[in-house]
Order: C-alpha cells, then structure tokens, then sequence
C-alpha cells in the first residue's frame, strides 16, 4: 500500500505498563514484529507512525504478519481509556483508524459471570460512539462505527480467567488473575506454595491480585523483573497455551487475531 488514502493503524488503549508488557508479549507470539525493538538486543529505538510522528509517551508500535501498523497505549489508569479512546476517535477523519480495543480488567469477582455487551464498560463505550454518527454491532459483539473515511471496529477486552476460585488465586479479575491462573494451570504444584506462602505472612495487608502475581514473579522470575515478568511469559509455551485457553474463552484471542492479521 502507499499514499496518504492507504495510511492507517489500529489502537489498543489499556490501563498500564504491564498491560502493554502482556500485549506486547501476546502480539509478538502471534507473528507481530516490534518496531521498536532493536533486533538482538534490549535496547528501544525511535518509531514513526504511518504519518510520520514519533511514536512517544510510553507507546509501542508493531507490523501485523501482513504489515498494518499497530500501536499500544498505556493510559495510565482505567479512568484515562475512556478519554483516550475519545481523543482517537476525533482524528480518524485525518488519520484513519481501523481498529480501536479498549481494554480493562473487569473488576469483579471471579464466578460472577458478565453476558457479552452487559459491562458497565459497553455501557460506557456505547455512550462515547454515540457522539461520533452511527454504529451497529456485529456478530462478535463489537461496535462497527460507520466512517468516513472508513469503518472503524472498536472492541472492549476485559481480563478475567474462568477458573473456580482456590489457592494461589486471587479472586478479583484483573490481567493478575488471568496470569496466575495460566501458571497455576501450567506448574499446578506452584499454586499451593504462592498461597501456603501468603498465609505465613506476620502483620500482612490483604491477599489481592498484585500480592499473587508478585509472589509468583519473585518465587520463579525474579531475573525479569516486573514489568518483563508479564512479556516473557508468552515465551514458555507451557504458559502461553494455558493462557490461550483462557483468552479464547472471553473472546479476546479472537480480538488479538484480528490485529496481528
């Protein structure tokens, strides 16, 4: 493709640095290239969008397998994807915008299931299309804005994993939980010991999802880090099926297949 009418990208707005760090994770596991990954090393190097800007503030920018531009934006915060998606939408007219994904945790607790479009979150995006024209949902549950220039399919993600509450897992659904249960459902033994591990805490605050998650990265990734800890995990395949299995079954894998298209 080449021309100012080809230039495009798609957006995923999510909460913070270890959301990005999980879909930077994610996408390149499904064939997405890391522009600013200098190739061999650990060191980040300055992107350009399809219009030539700097890619900044804490961004990153992919190629799909097919060679569309892609970006994730960490919004600081959940109160901050809503405006942020609001900011987006405004530009698509000069610069055109195939997809947009706003992810969330879903913030409540685990066996509480939410029917697709029920969230307070569809509520909430809903009300935001409403004031750029016209949209349909398609059969996947997502919102299709009408253009010009062109469709944009907005999509909302929301972390949460379908396992039954027990040991070594928090109960508030949140990419934390999501993760934990991927690892407790591919080293099943490491479950009981986060959990046992967290009881035996003297005068300790109480057992919520970061309190999981950073026990299993310090137990077995303390050399990453934290914010790696969430990117490498799609790096042990024992893991990246067991969370597959999770993602595909609150839809978002088929979100992310659709990006890295």
């Amino acid at each position: 493709m080449s021309g100012a009418a080809a230039k495009s990208e798609s957006v995923i707005l999510c909460e913070g640095y270890h959301d990005r760090a999980f879909w930077a994770g994610w996408l390149e596991k499904i064939g997405c290239r890391d522009l600013g990954q200098r190739a061999h090393t650990n060191q980040r190097i300055q992107v350009q969008d399809p219009w030539g800007v700097p890619v900044v503030r804490g961004q990153y920018a992919y190629h799909s397998r097919s060679g569309r531009f892609l970006r994730i934006v960490p919004c600081q915060g959940k109160p901050n994807v809503l405006p942020e998606a609001k900011s987006r939408l405004r530009d698509r007219a000069i610069r055109p915008l195939d997809r947009l994904v706003l992810n969330f945790d879903a913030d409540v607790t685990a066996g509480e299931p939410v029917p697709p479009g029920s969230a307070p979150a569809d509520s909430a995006v809903r009300q935001l299309l409403e004031q750029f024209g016209s949209f349909h949902q398609n059969e996947q549950h997502e919102f299709v804005l009408v253009g010009p220039p062109r469709e944009t399919v907005v999509s909302v993600v929301r972390w949460e994993a379908p396992d039954p509450c027990g040991g070594g897992l928090p109960h508030q659904q949140t990419l934390e939980r999501l993760v934990c249960a991927a690892l407790g459902g591919a080293y099943p033994p490491r479950a009981p010991a986060v959990q046992q591990w967290l009881d035996s805490r003297p005068d300790a605050p109480p057992q919520g999802p970061k309190e999981f998650a950073w026990s299993y990265m310090a137990g077995w990734y303390a050399d990453h880090g934290c914010e790696a800890f969430f990117r490498c995990l799609w790096t042990d395949g024992q893991v990246a099926s067991e969370l597959e299995r999770r993602l595909r079954h609150c839809a978002a894998w088929r979100v992310a297949e659709a990006l890295a298209e």
